[in-house]
């Protein structure tokens, strides 16, 4: 059902409300809120692909924190959670809906493995669980939590004590508050409507895959979004929250398309002439030559040393690269070339 004209936000008031709600939260959690915005960006369009536990003691804030992801992401008025356990928590799900639980992780919890652990291996696991259906799980506590299970989420492990109580207070204001239940009416009604890379969206859902790479899509995909409704145009590069394979498999189709837009060809045929060759192409693969590609690559990478071995481990361990050398001889324009041997599902 469409939202009728009346009720659509300007952009220009959440951009207002954007001001309003955000940088109370920025300058309170400096060193978090850019990563959590991508975060909650995507939980607007689809199911962010792994937790935020918020770690700290009673005065550290992370209940602020919580309480403001939450206002950003959509949170629904919804009953208690009855204990503070895997089972309860997962009886308080609603699909689609952000599930934010405070205190879920006392120190005071005799459970083993502590319970940031529990959850952390319910939602890692491969198989479906009810964790994997909110738009985005936040919990907080103040048990520690595994080397292991922090290194496969977004862990947020916040000092004893806030910077300041005058910022916290700032953050849980009338007017902050109201700013992000406003951002979150806008991002609701316009993410969707985001042209946002496919090839991220397939990545972030695709459960299968390690975490971090679908974290990595998911947070490249809410930077899109938030930079398409002009929201935020941060300084650094939006392939910069990727996985490091996926950002050298984003710049090698960055620098094909470029090439293909300055009048690059991709031939059909052995002997086929072309003006540029850079390859050929058929149903299913395109056969990219190195020499063509490398300074393009290096420049849509930012790295002007990567190696053409780096290149290949990348595409190959991304499943783009379809031999197990990383080159093989092709004929181009009647002569033997070194090629690439990529699927095209590289161009989207």
């Amino acid at each position: 059902m469409s939202t009728p004209a009346s009720d659509i936000i300007p952009a220009a008031h959440a951009r207002s409300a954007w001001a309003a709600g955000i940088d109370p939260l920025r300058e309170a959690f400096p060193h978090h809120v850019d990563r959590l915005l991508r975060a909650i960006a995507f939980s607007h369009i689809a199911s962010l692909p792994v937790p935020v536990f918020i770690i700290g003691g009673p005065r550290s804030g992370k209940s602020t924190l919580a309480r403001a992801i939450g206002d950003l992401a959509g949170e629904l008025p919804r009953p208690p959670i009855a204990r503070a356990s895997v089972s309860g928590i997962k009886q308080a799900v609603q699909p689609g809906a952000p599930l934010i639980v405070d205190d879920a992780a006392p120190a005071s919890s005799r459970a083993r493995p502590g319970m940031f652990d529990q959850l952390e291996g319910e939602t890692y696991a491969a198989f479906h669980s009810r964790l994997h259906e909110p738009s985005i799980f936040v919990a907080t506590g103040d048990q520690p939590i595994s080397e292991l299970s922090a290194s496969r989420i977004i862990t947020i492990e916040l000092p004893a004590r806030p910077r300041s109580l005058r910022v916290l207070k700032a953050v849980s204001s009338e007017p902050a508050i109201a700013g992000r239940r406003y951002v979150a009416s806008y991002l609701h009604q316009q993410a969707g409507d985001v042209d946002v890379d496919d090839r991220a969206l397939s990545i972030a859902g695709h459960r299968e895959l390690d975490n971090l790479r679908r974290l990595g899509a998911a947070l490249y995909a809410g930077d899109e979004i938030l930079r398409a409704l002009s929201l935020e145009i941060p300084a650094t590069p939006a392939t910069t929250g990727l996985h490091p394979d996926d950002q050298i498999t984003w710049a090698v189709r960055s620098a094909l398309r470029y090439l293909l837009e300055l009048g690059g060809q991709l031939t059909q045929a052995p002997n086929e002439t072309a003006g540029w060759p850079i390859g050929r192409i058929d149903e299913h693969h395109i056969y990219l030559r190195p020499a063509e590609a490398l300074s393009f690559i290096r420049a849509a990478h930012g790295n002007e040393t990567l190696s053409i071995r780096a290149i290949a481990g990348a595409l190959r361990r991304t499943r783009l690269l379809t031999t197990d050398t990383g080159t093989i001889p092709m004929r181009i324009e009647g002569r033997s070339v070194r090629v690439w041997r990529i699927s095209k599902s590289i161009l989207g």
